[in-house]
This record gives C-alpha cells, structure tokens and sequence, in this order.
C-alpha cells in the first residue's frame, strides 16, 4: 500500500509540476520543421538574475515549452540584470527576448529586451552566447510575468530580416517558421525591496477604467505623495506633487490608449497600475 502511494505521489507530482506545452493566453510560437524536415536550432542555456535553466537541447516538436516548473526568479523595477542567453544554430538563425510589462497578454514590440536585428544573425553552425544588461521599467506592472525566448531560423523569412516576432503570424503554412525553438518563462517584478515591502505598498484606488480621460486616484492608509503618468514606450506625460488621500486627473486630453500610473506615498513605495483611456 505504501509502494502504490509513493508511486501515485510521484505520478501526481510529475503532471502537476512538469512544464506545458500550451502558451495561451499567449500567441502560438511553434515550428513545423517545414513540414517534416527538422532542423536542430535551441537555446541551450538562460540565465536572468535568479532564473538559471540549462536544458542543452531542441524541445520536442513543435518546439515551444513554458517552464512554468521553475522557482520564479524576483526582479526589482528601476535595478539592471544580467541577461546571458547560449544557443545552438544549425543555419541562419536570429533571435528575440521579451517581457510583458504590461501584463495585457502581448508582447509588444517596445517590450522586446534583447535580439538581433535587420540581417544580422547568430553564427551559423556554432553555440554562441549572448550576453546584455536589461533595465526592468518603473513602469513595469507589479507580480508575476510572463519572459518569451524564441531562436528563428526560416529560409523565406531570413533572407529579408532576422528581426525575429514573438509569435507566428497566422496558422497557415507560410506563416509558421520553420525551425527553432520558443521558450516561456514566469518572472516577478516588485516594485521595492526589504523587509517592509508589502506593508508600505503604496496601495490605492484607480476609477473609472476604462476611463474618457478623467478618474479618481484614492489612497489606501497612507497618502499620496506623488502621481506620475507613463506612456506605454515609458516616457512621462503627467506628473504632480500631491498630498492628500484623493486626486482627480484629467488627460482627456491625451490620444485613446493604454498609460500607467505610478503613484509614491509618504513611506517612498511606488506602486504602478494600468489605465485604459477610451
């Protein structure tokens, strides 16, 4: 009875922790090896802050993995990481990373962090390894978000550009690369660090949104010391210096869109949500 019980325990364990194949509600980012032909392009190795995972192979066809298994690595708005990424290329392969700031399931093209670029291209027939310093936004959303890593190699899309997409266009044949690999992972983002993090978060209130342009910013138990406004590229379009537990802000001004708002209390923690302006 006990045998049968470990062996359930494992049986279990392995399904409810093995990573997934499924990227929703993300875009579809597999391979179809043209059709039956494979090719061995992968990423060997990641490494980003904390998340470090060596696979040393091509993730079984078709090609995309989400290591939803791992221990999330934490990262700090505003702090620097080291990002170093080692990839095996049979032939002409570009490659992209991305992070979704924003948390609204896309990988935009201003949240892509690192990769090649016109027609440039990794080194064929080779490991090589690319190592870049990635800033976490202020304007990142706070919690847990999803890292996409995609090596490319397609003859009809290379021979134009290796500014490789997070996703395929469609599902048809002509649209879905041909060889790599795509692999998805979970990191969080914080918007502080130390001991008292979560007890002088700057928490408040955003209402209406969406919104026409005009909503409420209301503290929690702390008051507001500062609102600022960000563009979806990070640039800020808004900023005021406020005490007090309740501001209205008008930008019915600005173009329809997503903005995020970062509010500081009088304990300097900063926390940032999203606004939809419509």
């Amino acid at each position: 009875m006990n045998k049968l019980f470990i062996v359930l325990f494992f049986f279990v364990n392995q399904i409810v922790f093995a990573q997934i194949t499924n990227p929703s509600p993300y875009c579809d980012a597999s391979f179809d090896d043209m059709q039956g032909f494979p090719v061995d392009d992968h990423i060997n190795s990641v490494s980003f802050g904390t998340l470090n995972n060596v696979t040393s192979s091509q993730f079984a066809a078709p090609h995309y993995v989400f290591y939803n298994n791992l221990s999330v690595a934490n990262f700090t708005r505003g702090n620097a990481y080291t990002l170093t990424v080692n990839f095996t290329t049979a032939g002409g392969c570009g490659y992209g990373v991305w992070i979704d700031y924003n948390h609204n399931n896309t990988f935009e093209t201003s949240e892509k962090i690192a990769g090649t670029t016109g027609t440039s291209m990794l080194t064929v027939g080779a490991t090589p390894t690319i190592t870049q310093s990635v800033t976490i936004p202020v304007t990142a959303v706070t919690g847990n978000t999803r890292m996409r890593i995609r090596i490319v190699e397609d003859d009809n899309y290379n021979m134009t550009t290796t500014s490789e997409l997070p996703c395929n266009a469609s599902s048809s044949a002509t649209d879905v690369m041909d060889w790599g690999e795509t692999e998805d992972y979970t990191i969080n983002i914080s918007s502080s660090t130390g001991l008292n993090e979560i007890a002088n978060e700057a928490n408040f209130d955003l209402f209406p949104n969406p919104s026409t342009g005009i909503f409420t910013i209301k503290a929690g138990n702390v008051d507001i010391e500062t609102i600022e406004i960000y563009s979806v590229l990070g640039n800020i379009i808004y900023k005021k210096a406020f005490i007090g537990s309740q501001s209205i802000i008008d930008l019915s001004n600005l173009p329809k869109g997503i903005y995020f708002v970062a509010v500081k209390n009088s304990l300097n923690a900063v926390t940032t949500k999203m606004i939809t302006i419509q």
